[in-house]
């Protein structure tokens, strides 16, 4: 019970000190250094999402090209092995006729 009242009372102590030296006028101007904070918080977050959005649209393109490129690539391949298998099978056919 002794802690309780020494905790009142010490609460109203500081409540007469915090109104006497002047406290609303700081929590005032405390107030309006936290809006401008928060204004500029708001600018940043607009321009860091504007930039993940540039991100997120320059990743899909990257994608697309890639994917393009791929099947470009495969289809090169394929038409390399078809002449690569045609060339081969000359070989052996010509290399039969020599073995005979």
């Amino acid at each position: 019970m002794k802690k309780f009242i020494l905790g009142v009372i010490i609460g109203i102590l500081a409540l007469a000190a915090f109104l006497y030296f002047g406290g609303p006028k700081y929590l005032k101007i405390f107030g309006a250094k936290t809006e401008e904070a928060g204004e500029r918080l708001e600018r940043y977050e607009k321009g860091l999402k504007h930039t993940a959005e540039e991100a997120a649209e320059t990743v899909k393109d990257t994608a697309e090209t890639v994917k393009e490129k791929a099947g470009e690539a495969k289809e090169s391949v394929g038409k390399t092995v078809e002449k690569t298998k045609k060339a081969v099978d000359k070989t052996t056919d010509k290399v039969k006729e020599y073995a005979k």
